[in-house]
């Protein structure tokens, strides 16, 4: 059941990233909210390598191909919080405009960039597992530490939500980022170990839409002028 469901997520993943696509070339490519993409295609592959994972079979090729996963959860998570601190600059909030107030972003970005490389990856030491049928390589005993950059991306995820559906009556980003809780009782009714996964796309699904109304608030504004 869950190679299934990671391959219905990577088909997801898939019809979203042309979506987002369509998005960045109506509004524009040099738009610091298209960091989207990035996120969707690293989590398009994650999904992609779970779904494979019993098919390519144990060995070195899978071990690596799982080791790019962590890869690209600590370089790419962490751009979620440019398209947190731009959505409040699409809300035309004139504080998150500021140069100081962008620069103190991208250094945020580039800390928890830095932060999962030294004490996280460097660590990592994959061990091959099967769960509900799915061949995985997983961390080791011992690997784990609080997941100090999820927490600091979701917070700013969670603020600039509530901030937007106040600023712009959108309530769909703040849906999306309580979605991240539904992960218990997505455990309970399908007996799956892909409720994060399951999670992570209804968040990306959130964000996206988030993203296609600001672009058409924007769009409105623009002709209005």
């Amino acid at each position: 059941m869950d190679t299934a469901i990671y391959f219905l997520l990577s088909i997801a993943y898939i019809i979203i990233f042309i979506i987002g696509i369509l998005l960045a070339k109506h509004r524009g490519w040099i738009n610091i909210s298209n960091v989207i993409l990035i996120v969707i295609l690293a989590l398009l592959y994650d999904n992609g390598i779970l779904a494979l994972g019993k098919y390519l079979g144990e060995g070195e090729l899978l071990r690596i191909l799982n080791q790019m996963r962590y890869w690209l959860h600590a370089f790419v998570t962490p751009l979620l919080v440019l398209f947190a601190w731009h959505t409040l600059v699409n809300a035309n909030l004139q504080w998150a405009k500021k140069r100081i107030v962008k620069w103190l972003m991208i250094l945020l970005t580039l800390c928890l960039i830095i932060f999962e490389l030294i004490t996280i990856v460097p660590v990592i030491s994959l061990e091959p597992a099967w769960n509900n049928g799915v061949l995985s390589y997983k961390k080791g005993e011992g690997a784990d530490g609080p997941p100090i950059m999820i927490i600091g991306i979701s917070i700013m995820l969670l603020v600039t939500s509530i901030i937007i559906w106040w600023k712009q009556k959108w309530p769909w980003y703040f849906v999306g980022i309580l979605s991240m809780g539904i992960i218990p009782i997505i455990n309970l009714l399908l007996k799956t170990d892909a409720p994060h996964n399951i999670s992570e796309f209804l968040l990306m699904l959130a964000i996206l839409a988030t993203k296609a109304y600001q672009d058409k608030i924007i769009k409105a504004a623009n002709i209005n002028k």
